[in-house]
């Protein structure tokens, strides 16, 4: 069996949507002929943990190697430490951060990393390297790493770099410095993977390399364990939204619309149930509350990995929102692979780009624009008749097991066999 060093910042016992897709590669990896070795920091302040990721983690005997950093949020301890912070106050951060470290506030823990990665690299026998991000100072890790042994590397996109959703810039010089960071890292990798086409050919544009492409996935193990459960009420239509809200994308659309259906059919206000799983914060209850929903509304708050699962099973309806008006054609969320695997209606209120034709080759799918509540209220009135008559539309079992994560690995493990042996 060949050994892959897989360099990641997210991992367990850290949880949240970036921690799945380096983990759940490291779970079936040997599967295919490979065996991960991480290398991460240690958790330091964070917004969320898991225990059942930790546990899972702890029940796969995978070789974990974490070295102490000095970034930001490890100077109040390496130790797990929960750390929350409003959105609006977290926009800002990330304005800052970005105004003050390029490409962003992990890149101190690239020292320690790089020095742990050239002891395990005398000490066994490695034959390839992954390295996920954001935080893309994973991958000016992995590059230094390629610089110093030649090993056979893969750079692992899962948002955007230069043009992620996630950065605002604060001059043009800011944006410049990064351009020229990413084609001088991205360029020494032997191979480029993303989530999406549409990343795909955004950094293809800049960096002149061509960039493979698996998407984000389920892992059929956390589904087959989960069995339905009974929460929020009986005998109720049962939205249910997984994740966190943005501050550029919040459930006020959804919110309105569901207002004005009630408005017109008022016996609906006790017939349909609004839950959330990922917490709800000052900002939402106000209009919740404003709008007189707040008895229709179960917030589960944030949930464990397993938990979250067994709340998508147990939900009528899953929706999703994209509202971030910067680049929104080439987002495509993680939950989306997991609500595919539930085989229950999504409603998508989604723009024109991956995450709309996705739903649309899921097929079991009620689309809307994320800002138009009429649009989205006529959607709801959808869904309750093909409810009330139990006729929803049929979803492609192909394309539900297109995002099965073992599925996934084995084309992972294929481009490591490749660029092991050129």
């Amino acid at each position: 069996m060949k050994n892959v060093l897989f360099i990641v910042y997210y991992f367990p016992p850290m949880g949240g949507s970036g921690v799945q897709r380096p983990f759940k590669f490291a779970k079936y990896l040997k599967e295919f002929g490979w065996n991960p070795i991480v290398l991460c920091p240690e958790p330091g302040a964070y917004h969320t943990f898991d225990d059942s990721l930790e546990e899972e983690l702890q029940s796969l005997n995978i070789e974990v190697h974490r070295v102490e950093a000095n970034t930001p949020f490890h100077r109040v301890g390496q130790s797990p430490r929960k750390v929350k912070v409003p959105g609006t106050i977290a926009k800002v951060l990330r304005w800052l951060s970005t105004f003050f470290y390029i490409p962003d506030n992990k890149k101190s823990w690239i020292e320690p990393g790089l020095e742990k990665a050239l002891t395990l690299f005398k000490e066994k026998e490695i034959d390839a390297v992954f390295a996920s991000g954001p935080p893309h100072s994973n991958l000016m890790l992995a590059q230094r790493l390629k610089e110093q042994t030649g090993l056979p590397t893969i750079m692992d996109l899962r948002d955007d770099w230069v043009e992620s959703h996630l950065i605002n810039y604060p001059t043009a010089l800011h944006k410049n410095k990064m351009q020229q960071l990413e084609i001088d890292t991205l360029t020494k990798a032997d191979t480029l993977l993303t989530i999406n086409a549409e990343i795909a050919g955004s950094i293809k544009s800049r960096v002149l390399k061509d960039v493979e492409v698996i998407g984000h996935g389920y892992d059929p193990e956390d589904f087959e364990s989960a069995e339905e459960m009974a929460s929020g009420s009986l005998h109720k239509l049962k939205f249910l939204y997984s994740g966190t809200f943005y501050p550029e994308s919040r459930p006020d659309s959804f919110l309105k619309a569901v207002y004005k259906l009630i408005e017109n059919e008022p016996e609906l206000k006790n017939r349909l149930e609004l839950q959330f799983q990922g917490g709800l914060n000052a900002q939402h209850w106000k209009l919740i509350n404003d709008l007189g929903l707040s008895s229709m509304v179960l917030d589960f708050g944030y949930v464990n990995h397993d938990l979250a699962v067994k709340n998508l099973m147990n939900a009528d309806v899953l929706w999703l929102n994209i509202g971030q008006k910067k680049n929104p054609e080439i987002i495509s969320l993680g939950k989306t692979s997991e609500y595919f695997a539930t085989k229950k209606p999504i409603l998508g209120l989604v723009p024109e780009g991956s995450a709309k034709e996705m739903l649309l080759d899921y097929g079991k799918a009620f689309l809307a624009d994320p800002y138009d509540v009429a649009e989205i209220k006529e959607q709801l009135m959808n869904i309750i008749e093909c409810y009330e008559n139990d006729s929803w539309p049929e979803y492609s079992e192909q394309v539900v097991e297109s995002y099965n994560r073992r599925i996934l690995t084995g084309k992972l493990a294929t481009i490591l066999n490749k660029i092991s042996t050129q």
